[in-house]
């Protein structure tokens, strides 16, 4: 049996953490098995009632591994502004609150399918429920998420 000298083992060493590496960046390069993972700017909304909101407000939903957070300001006028939460009036606080969209929990997808169940939400209504179903495609850079049964429709931007 041959024994290899010190640098030939090194040398075997490197090439093989190169390979390593290959396979590591190559890997790495590729979609994700869940391609919803990722940060997602909200980029339009359409209502059931077929309203459209092309430049909508701020959002952001961001998918982990089991986990989901959704956010969003909703409609075209920026968050209301009021002065603090101590000094605020109850109708400032309420359409402040109105405005926003916040829920987070897990999520499940299968086939085309995405299956939410909140832990943590602006309403207590949502948290626990069955939660919301939607279909969705993905297009380059672009989500569709298509809520059942309602039908509405968010458009989404990858930004990472």
């Amino acid at each position: 049996m041959r024994h290899l000298t010190r640098p030939a083992v090194l040398t075997l060493g490197s090439m093989m953490l190169a390979a390593l590496a290959a396979v590591g960046a190559t890997v790495s390069g590729q979609q994700p098995a869940n391609p919803l993972i990722g940060a997602w700017r909200v980029a339009e909304f359409s209502a059931p009632n077929g309203t459209t909101i092309t430049n909508p407000q701020p959002g952001l939903y961001v998918f982990a591994r089991q986990h989901y957070s959704f956010g969003r300001i909703q409609g075209t006028q920026p968050l209301p502004d009021y002065p603090s939460n101590d000094k605020a009036t109850p109708a400032q606080k309420v359409a402040a609150f109105d405005a926003l969209y916040f829920n987070s929990g897990t999520y499940t997808v299968t086939g085309n399918r995405l299956s939410t169940i909140a832990t943590v939400a602006k309403s207590k209504f949502a948290i626990g429920s069955p939660g919301n179903q939607y279909e969705f495609t993905i297009s380059g850079n672009t989500l569709t998420l298509t809520q059942r049964p309602q039908g509405a429709v968010l458009k989404l931007t990858r930004l990472e």
